[in-house]
C-alpha cells in the first residue's frame, strides 16, 4: 500500500514538546447493542474532549451523541484524536454543537505550528455510523490537517460529511495565507475503496482556477457506503439517480455533483455558503437514509438550538 494511503498520527518529539506549547485531546467511544437500543458502553477521554449522555430520539434505538470540544478551536501544536468503534448491529449518529475552527498558526514554517484533527471509525457488520459535524472554519494563516479514516466490515454502513470554509471573506478575512490538508480514506474488509487527499496552499494558483476551486471558499464532501450495496450495482445506480434527481429538481446541479466510485457514493460541493451546503447535505442525507436504511431523517436537536 502506498505511504499516503496509511492513516498515520504523527508523534511529537521531545524537542518539539519543549519548544512549542501543545494540547493533545483524545476521545475514544464504543457502542454496542443493549436490549432494544445502542448503548455508549465505552467512553475514554483525555484533555478537552468529551460527550454528554446519548440521546434516543429514534424508534430503532440509534444513539445520538454530541462531540464536545469546549475550546471550540484548534491552535498551533494542538492535536485532536477522535475514535469510535461500533459493535455488530449497533447504530450511532455523531455530530457537534457548533463549528470547529482551525485558528491562525503562530508561524508558517515550523512543523510544531501544525494544527491537527484525526478521526478513526471502525464499524462492524450490520452497524451504522452517521458522522455529521457542523462546518469547519479554516482561518487565514492556519496550518490545518483534517484526516478521517473509516473501516467497514461486511454489511456495515457509513454516511458522513465534511463542510470546510476557507477564511472568513464576509468579514474581510479571506484565506490568503496558510495550508489545509484534508484526507478521507474508507476501507471495506481491509480493502481500500476510497482515498481522497487534498493539499491546499492559499498561495497556489489552483485555488483560483476553474479546474480546482474556482475561487470558491466553501468545500463540501459527503460520502455514503453501505456494505450491503457493494454487490448490487443496480441498487447503487438507483441511489445515485435519486440523489441526482433531487439536485436537478432543486436546480442545484451547478453547485453539487454526485458520483459513484467503487461502490462509494460521493457528493461534492463548491460554493459560498456553508449554511446552504449543510442544508442541502441534510436533504440528501434524508434521501440516502430512506433508500439505504429504510428510515426517515431525524435531525439532532442540537442543530436547532
Amino acid at each position: 500500500m502506498p505511504d499516503d494511503m496509511a492513516f498515520v498520527v504523527p508523534q511529537k518529539s521531545p524537542a518539539t514538546e519543549l519548544t512549542a506549547p501543545s494540547w493533545l485531546a483524545e476521545l475514544e467511544l464504543g457502542f454496542a447493542v443493549r436490549g432494544n437500543k445502542t448503548a455508549l458502553n465505552r467512553c475514554r477521554h483525555q484533555g478537552p474532549l468529551g460527550v454528554q449522555r446519548a440521546f434516543y430520539p429514534e424508534q430503532d434505538g440509534c444513539a445520538h451523541v454530541y462531540l464536545l470540544h469546549p475550546p471550540a478551536g484548534i491552535v498551533s501544536g494542538d492535536e485532536l484524536r477522535i475514535s469510535a468503534s461500533l459493535d455488530k448491529g449497533s447504530r450511532a449518529l455523531l455530530t457537534t454543537p457548533g463549528a470547529n475552527r482551525f485558528y491562525r498558526a503562530r508561524g508558517q514554517c515550523d512543523a510544531s505550528d501544525r494544527q491537527s484533527q484525526y478521526c478513526r471509525f471502525e464499524i462492524k457488520a450490520d452497524a451504522v455510523l452517521e458522522y455529521l459535524p457542523l462546518e469547519t472554519l479554516v482561518y487565514n494563516q492556519a496550518k490545518a490537517v483534517n484526516q478521517v479514516e473509516i473501516k467497514l466490515q461486511d454489511s456495515a454502513c457509513y454516511m458522513g460529511w465534511e463542510v470546510l470554509c476557507l477564511g472568513l471573506p464576509h468579514i474581510q478575512q479571506p484565506f490568503k495565507q496558510g495550508k489545509l490538508q484534508q484526507v478521507t480514506t474508507l476501507y471495506h474488509n481491509d480493502k481500500p475503496l476510497f482515498h481522497d487527499r487534498m493539499l491546499l496552499s492559499a498561495l497556489d494558483s489552483l485555488h483560483q482556477q476553474r479546474i480546482a476551486l474556482g475561487g470558491h471558499h466553501v468545500l463540501g464532501n459527503f460520502i455514503i457506503c453501505a456494505g450491503s450495496l457493494l454487490s448490487q450495482p443496480k441498487q447503487l445506480a438507483l441511489l445515485v439517480d435519486e440523489l441526482r434527481t433531487y439536485l436537478r429538481d432543486k436546480q442545484l446541479e451547478q453547485l453539487f455533483a454526485v458520483t459513484e466510485i467503487q461502490g462509494v457514493v460521493v457528493i461534492r460541493h463548491l460554493g459560498e455558503s456553508s449554511e446552504h451546503c449543510r442544508e442541502t447535505f441534510h436533504q440528501l442525507w434524508g434521501c440516502a437514509r430512506q433508500f439505504v436504511l429504510n428510515k426517515m431523517q431525524n435531525a439532532p436537536r442540537i442543530w436547532y438550538t
